[in-house]
């Protein structure tokens, strides 16, 4: 979370990438550290290796998506 805001505030998109578990912990840090709406993708915690090699494929090609997304979407915001 510290990289993310940092980032963001220096003007660099960026997005931080949580698992579910966490989401409530980088939530928390997000508003200790004075971005509550710091730019995340909260995804569920996966066990690739438990998982054919088409799913675990499938969910990143979503998961990048999502990042281009959100990243996308901060173009021409510059420094917070």
């Amino acid at each position: 979370m510290r990289d993310t805001v940092n980032m963001v505030q220096q003007g660099v998109p960026c997005v931080g990438l949580v698992h579910k578990p966490f989401e409530k912990l980088a939530k928390m840090q997000a508003v200790q550290l004075g971005m509550p709406d710091a730019p995340l993708l909260i995804y569920p915690q996966d066990l690739p290796s438990k998982d054919p090699a088409e799913f675990v494929q499938k969910k990143a090609e979503q998961i990048t998506e999502q990042v281009a997304g959100i990243l996308l979407a901060q173009r021409g915001k510059g420094a917070a």
